[in-house]
C-alpha cells in the first residue's frame, strides 16, 4: 500500500497505543474547499508539522518528539465512520477517548467556521514492524494525503485493538 494520511505524529502514537479511534478534519491549507475523505484504507504518516504539546493534554505531552529525517511507517487503519463532530461540549465530555486539550478544541471548532468539522472514527492495525522511509519533499505541507514512493506490505498486521473493545470505545462516541 501507498496511500498514507498524515496526522500528528502524538496521535498517531496514541491510536497505536489504542487510547484513542477518532481523528478531527476540516481540511488543510491546500485543501481550500475542505477536507475530503478520498480513501477509507490506508496508512498513518506520523508529521510533527502543526504539533505542539501546548495542544496536548499534560499527561501526553511527552508523546511530542522531535522531526527526524526518515518516517516510521508502523500502522495500517481503516475507516469505521465519518460524521459531523458533535457540539464541543460532547466531545469534550468524551475527553478520555483522545489525547487533545481544550485549547486544540476550540481551535479546531474555529477555524474556519464556514467548513463542518468531521469526526473519522479509525480501527488501527499494527504492521508487524516499522517501515523507515525518507521524508521527501513531496510529502511536506498542509495536506492529509500523500502518495508514498514506497510500497508498504500489510501482510501480518495485527488489530490495535479487540473488535469488541473498538465498538465498545466507537458507541460511547457515536450512541445510535
Amino acid at each position: 500500500m501507498n496511500i498514507a494520511f498524515k496526522e500528528w505524529a502524538s496521535v498517531v502514537e496514541a491510536i497505536g497505543q489504542g487510547r484513542q479511534i477518532l481523528l478531527l478534519r476540516k481540511g488543510g491549507i491546500a485543501e481550500g474547499s475542505g477536507f475530503q475523505l478520498l480513501h477509507r484504507e490506508f496508512l498513518f504518516f506520523p508529521t510533527h508539522e502543526h504539533q505542539h504539546a501546548r495542544f496536548l493534554r499534560p499527561e501526553f505531552a511527552h508523546l511530542v518528539g522531535g522531526e527526524e529525517a526518515d518516517v516510521g511507517i508502523r500502522l495500517l487503519a481503516r475507516v469505521a465512520g465519518v460524521v459531523p463532530a458533535p457540539d464541543i461540549e460532547m466531545l469534550r465530555a468524551a475527553r478520555e477517548h483522545y489525547i487533545w486539550n481544550d485549547d486544540y478544541l476550540r481551535q479546531r471548532y474555529d477555524y474556519r467556521p464556514e467548513l463542518p468539522l468531521q469526526m473519522i472514527l479509525v480501527r488501527a492495525w499494527r504492521l508487524p514492524g516499522e517501515h523507515r522511509i525518507p521524508n521527501r519533499p513531496s510529502y511536506t505541507g498542509c495536506k492529509s494525503w500523500v502518495n508514498l514512493t514506497e510500497e508498504i506490505p500489510l501482510e501480518g498486521a495485527v488489530p490495535v485493538l479487540a473488535e469488541s473493545d473498538f465498538r465498545a470505545l466507537r458507541d460511547r462516541l457515536v450512541p445510535e
